[in-house]
């Protein structure tokens, strides 16, 4: 079976979450068509492409832009469908917004069959707008979390039968790995609790309310630090907003860390503020380092952490409820290690990699009849 991926968002959770369907969805020839760097997105993860290879996928280089109308989609939609008619795939495979938009669109009336994961869906009128006109040529949505397909079902993205969801999944027990000390990157000192915010800059995952709640716990805990790892647009508010709340020295930017799962351990708390997600990777990288995990009730979130039971939660943009469920995890280490101990368990049952890459490798086998 010959499968083409198409991806746009070279860095994060999608980067990964291609490289591991490569990796361990076997019995396939994959084809992962990707551009040499992200523009006008975050940090490109420099690892993802290398590792693909590395994993036996031939790569295809295809510049596409983030901004969903530039001239170089439209200059993108010919090349790949160009390489359909070259390939002749079973499966075209787009991977988040505009990779899976420029993916459907290339594959036009080839016999491939058409599959999209969102791996987040945005929720703005706009983007739901772009996602059902088209749903027509969408065969297979993957949704990466129950609360996802759901969503998609409700703003008429996909056809319901047409939905499958497909948890993203870790591999249980990862090569060991070295990591920078991010108190060191972000500048902190003490040996007090270290409480870390892991992932992009941007408003989807709300940084700045992890410094407001940072600030919240720091009038309560003087000896606790934060730490924000990884890059993007609002790198220059967070900054401004840590200096102006003088919490300089208390919460510290590390920047982009590579391979940022290996230092996760090094915190105490993982706190996840997003306004929404698919199925996050570091909540589930967290859970497998025994980090315990604070998080929004937001799409996706609610589906790996379960409140008070795998972790806590608060409502989306609650900066006072993500501040007092970081002072309980703090307060009550014998709850933090209960909790610790039953999302280890939880992500066994319901997050192996394994699974996921044998849910995907049925739906290409199907999809191929």
């Amino acid at each position: 079976m010959r499968v083409l991926h198409v991806l746009e968002a070279l860095e994060g959770g999608t980067a990964r979450h291609v490289t591991d369907v490569v990796r361990h969805v076997g019995e396939v020839e994959h084809h992962v068509a990707v551009p040499d760097r992200r523009v006008g997105g975050g940090a490109t993860d420099e690892t993802a492409v290398p590792a693909m290879g590395a994993a036996g996928a031939t790569i295809h280089r295809v510049e596409m832009r983030r901004l969903p109308v530039s001239p170089r989609n439209a200059a993108a939609v010919a090349q790949l469908g160009l390489l359909v008619r070259r390939l002749r795939p079973d499966v075209v495979h787009g991977h988040s917004s505009v990779g899976g938009a420029l993916a459907r669109l290339a594959a036009g009336d080839s016999d491939a069959f058409r599959v999209y994961t969102p791996n987040g869906l945005h929720p703005s009128a706009l983007a739901g707008g772009a996602e059902r006109l088209l749903s027509s040529r969408t065969d297979r949505l993957v949704a990466v979390s129950p609360s996802e397909a759901r969503i998609a079902a409700a703003r008429g993205v996909a056809d319901p039968h047409r939905i499958a969801t497909i948890p993203n999944g870790v591999d249980l027990d990862p090569a060991p790995a070295e990591a920078p000390s991010l108190r060191r990157l972000a500048g902190l000192h003490g040996d007090g609790p270290l409480i870390g915010f892991v992932g992009r800059l941007v408003p989807q995952k709300a940084p700045l309310d992890f410094v407001a709640a940072a600030a919240s716990v720091a009038n309560r805990r003087g000896d606790a630090a934060f730490v924000l790892v990884g890059s993007g647009r609002l790198e220059a508010s967070v900054r401004s907003t840590i200096g102006a709340r003088s919490l300089d020295g208390v919460v510290g930017v590390a920047g982009h860390v590579p391979r940022a799962a290996a230092a996760i351990d090094q915190l105490d708390v993982l706190v996840l503020p997003s306004r929404y997600e698919g199925c996050p990777y570091v909540a589930l990288e967290a859970m497998r380092a025994g980090v315990p995990v604070v998080t929004t009730d937001a799409v996706g979130c609610r589906d790996v952490v379960e409140h008070g039971v795998t972790g806590l939660t608060a409502p989306v943009g609650d900066t006072e409820g993500l501040a007092s469920d970081i002072l309980r995890v703090l307060a009550d280490p014998t709850s933090a290690r209960r909790m610790v101990e039953t999302a280890r368990r939880r992500l066994a049952e319901r997050f192996d990699v394994r699974t996921m890459a044998g849910d995907i490798a049925l739906m290409y086998r199907l999809a191929s009849r």
